[in-house]
């Protein structure tokens, strides 16, 4: 007859610790593999400190270095640029698109314009003048393709000429999707003076009723985009679970830049990442309890056709300079841009334009398409930078 084992309360206590030692070390494995306590390092985040490099110094590279810093949607950095000694074309790499987040490649072509601008501020620090030259054409005749697209081209020529103060906004330009300071207003006249095409307009809005009403249309049309299962998987093929993802992909969207609270970014980072519904959906919550109610003053940027190439590329070079402008006083910014994507998605499903008539009633100019909303305020929290490929990447 076997005896039954004798465990006594010392070796239940040893298995115990034993236990508790192994699962500790497997959350410290899990949370270090997570980066649920490290900032955001590695070559994914170099071009942010190699933007002003000397290998680069007074070459058209230069140039290129301060362009894959731009604002690009999604962080899809869609660029390639073809560089020789007195040019540089930007070509619109279409692979890297959001489908039906943007069928027209609009938000693309803003993206790009970002780009332009930066590099037009790096010329002079560099001794060149840039002469822009916009690709011509309609956004409507491009859609669809799968490849590279002349979008711009930069005539170089060697000059000496005083650098643009924004020039060193640059590398502090960052998108801030946390909550902004109630408690600090800020004037529309912070953005006063910013020079822009005849074809570019700016509405800022700050109090009063046009103000709540952006506001109601940034948020219904996330709630449409959310309920839009093609859209949010189209989305969420941008998003990067974890610094492996981070480092292979060097682009797409990352947890530390969603603006979340430390211990809730952290808690995220920790678990499995979500799908796109439950993603999106707490997308949805951000933008109607924070976004929204938390900025000082909501923009719109209009051109007279949002579907004209270089309307669109320029309205990407205002925005780029507003977003520097704003990074040098200390002001935070964030695309907003829902309510044009649901107008280009309606479009793109012969439905009804209820998003074009939701923002005419704001701007009261049907003259004026907006191509661009967005929020600006002052900061709560630190922003951490996002990921991007650097220029021996995006150079052919």
């Amino acid at each position: 007859m076997s005896k039954t084992p004798n465990v006594t309360r010392r070796r239940f206590l040893e298995i115990g610790s034993g236990i508790t030692l192994v699962a500790g070390a497997g959350l410290l494995w899990r949370a270090n593999e997570r980066g649920v306590f490290a900032e955001p390092t590695g070559e994914a985040y170099a071009p942010w400190s190699m933007w002003n490099a000397p290998e680069y110094a007074n070459t058209p590279l230069a140039l290129v270095a301060a362009g894959i810093l731009a604002s690009n949607p999604h962080n899809t950095q869609p660029w390639i640029f073809r560089v020789t000694d007195s040019r540089v074309n930007i070509l619109a790499d279409t692979r890297r698109h959001l489908g039906t987040f943007d069928p027209y490649l609009r938000e693309m072509h803003l993206g790009l314009g970002c780009a332009v601008e930066n590099m037009v501020l790096a010329a002079a620090p560099n001794g060149f003048a840039a002469d822009v030259e916009f690709a011509p054409g309609s956004l409507l005749d491009i859609a669809g393709r799968d490849g590279q697209v002349l979008a711009a081209t930069l005539h170089l020529a060697h000059a000496t000429a005083a650098t643009d103060p924004l020039h060193a906004a640059i590398p502090q330009r960052h998108t801030d999707r946390n909550p902004y300071d109630t408690a600090r207003p800020l004037a529309a006249d912070a953005f006063a003076g910013i020079a822009h095409e005849d074809d570019i307009r700016l509405w800022l809005f700050g109090e009063g009723e046009a103000r709540e009403r952006l506001g109601t249309a940034i948020v219904e049309a996330t709630n449409e985009i959310v309920a839009d299962k093609e859209m949010i998987e189209d989305s969420h093929h941008w998003f990067r679970d974890g610094p492996h993802e981070i480092a292979r992909e060097k682009s797409g969207l990352a947890l530390d830049t969603a603006g979340l609270p430390p211990a809730l970014l952290a808690a995220a980072k920790f678990l499995p990442a979500l799908p796109a519904e439950r993603s999106h959906g707490a997308w949805a919550d951000q933008t109607r309890d924070n976004h929204v109610p938390t900025a000082p003053l909501l923009g719109l940027i209009a051109t007279r056709n949002r579907y004209d190439r270089p309307q669109a590329l320029a309205a990407g070079r205002f925005w780029q300079r507003l977003h520097l402008s704003g990074a040098a006083q200390g002001i935070s910014m964030h695309p907003l841009n829902q309510p044009v994507e649901t107008i280009d998605r309606e479009r793109q499903l012969g439905r009804e334009a209820k998003s074009e008539a939701r923002l005419a009633a704001i701007t009261g100019d049907e003259s004026w398409q907006p191509t661009f909303a967005f929020r600006a305020g002052y900061p709560t929290r630190a922003v951490r930078t996002s990921a991007r490929r650097g220029v021996a990447e995006v150079v052919v």
